[in-house]
């Protein structure tokens, strides 16, 4: 026994003198520098803004309220997320004013050391409010596990597993929602038919894989293990971002879904909102939409609510060179494609024939 001792003791200095002490480069000790962080939607945020100035839109000042979370699931979710939707309005949106503060905060800062230095804050109020809550955080609603396993026996044939391979892959799912909305500042009325209600799918995956060599029992075995794990606020920036570009879009009755590259299916709330005023529009109307439709594919043409012969040529062409199933009428269906099939954009223009 104290022979076991004083060998096992000798084992363990000598295993001490071979090993060194670890040490970090000063590659790994070093911070990483900050990088620009460009979103998803950054493109998309400039192309709306562009839209805004090609269809002569109304310049808003805006206010955003505190976009509180109201799910169920207290201090998983940032407790005010309207960041999210101030930056990129502030970075790329020059077509609105925003706000930085409450009226309720001017109007005390006039009435103390701001009365003298900003005259002008109290009277300056919001035209619209965006407002809305995290109205959804459940996390782990959904998990997935695959397993395989193959088991190989060779050798003494006393039953031993002498080779075996792992794959296990597991997945748990998690969602948010986030509603949107806008109000007039000056009556707190909603606009009607201007919300989003969007949510997002954020994922935990695990990978594990294992393999193991046996002897009579006896052997050894290796794993690697590796997890993913998605960040719910970077969900929730997405989410934000993109719920904002279909707010505005709504707002201003604008193609927000051509902005976003690749374009998503046109909204039919407002496509809905469009035929229907072309439907009930006078003659003189329906050209005048179809005129100025005409711009989005590049042609420079005199709004008048009057064809020329000029203008007949150019839808002809329109719908040789997009394909366009509709015969050039004055009917809703034909409105209708003739503008969700507009390129708006001066790089996506064909030249037509």
């Amino acid at each position: 026994m104290i022979h076991k001792i004083i060998f096992f003791s000798l084992l363990t200095l000598l295993m001490q003198g071979c090993l060194s002490q670890p040490k970090f480069t000063e590659k790994e000790k070093k911070i990483a520098m900050p990088v620009d962080n460009i979103s998803y939607y950054t493109a998309g945020f400039q192309k709306l803004n562009e839209l805004l100035s090609m269809s002569n839109q109304p310049t808003y000042k805006f206010q955003v309220k505190t976009i509180e979370n109201l799910s169920s699931a207290t201090g998983a979710m940032p407790s005010d997320s309207r960041g999210f939707l101030r930056t990129p309005l502030i970075l790329h949106m020059n077509k609105l004013q925003i706000i930085a503060y409450e009226p309720i905060y001017n109007k005390w800062e006039t009435k103390t050391t701001g009365f003298v230095y900003f005259p002008k804050m109290k009277s300056i109020m919001p035209d619209l409010v965006i407002n809305g809550a995290v109205t959804q955080f459940d996390k782990g609603i959904l998990s997935k596990n695959e397993n395989y396993d193959m088991d190989a026996e060779f050798g003494s044939g006393r039953g031993d597993t002498d080779f075996r391979y792992d794959n296990d892959r597991s997945d748990d799912l998690s969602q948010i929602a986030l509603d949107l909305n806008i109000f007039k500042y000056q009556d707190r009325r909603y606009i009607s038919g201007v919300a989003t209600q969007n949510k997002i799918e954020i994922h935990r995956q695990r990978k594990k894989n294992r393999f193991g060599l046996f002897l009579n029992g006896s052997g050894m075995g290796y794993s690697k293990y590796t997890t993913l794990q998605q960040s719910k606020d970077e969900a929730l920036r997405i989410l934000s971002e993109f719920s904002l570009l279909q707010l505005l879009g709504r707002l201003y009755q604008v193609p927000y879904w051509k902005c976003i590259t690749p374009n998503l299916k046109a909204d039919e709330l407002i496509m809905n909102k469009k035929v229907n005023r072309f439907a009930k529009g006078s003659n003189k109307l329906k050209i005048k939409l179809i005129e100025q439709t005409l711009k989005f594919y590049g042609y420079n043409v005199k709004i008048d609510g009057k064809f020329s012969q000029q203008e007949i040529n150019t839808l002809k062409n329109i719908k040789k060179t997009y394909k366009l199933k509709s015969e050039i009428k004055l009917l809703p269906s034909f409105y209708r494609e003739l503008y969700l099939n507009a390129p708006f954009f001066r790089e996506n223009f064909k030249k037509a024939s």
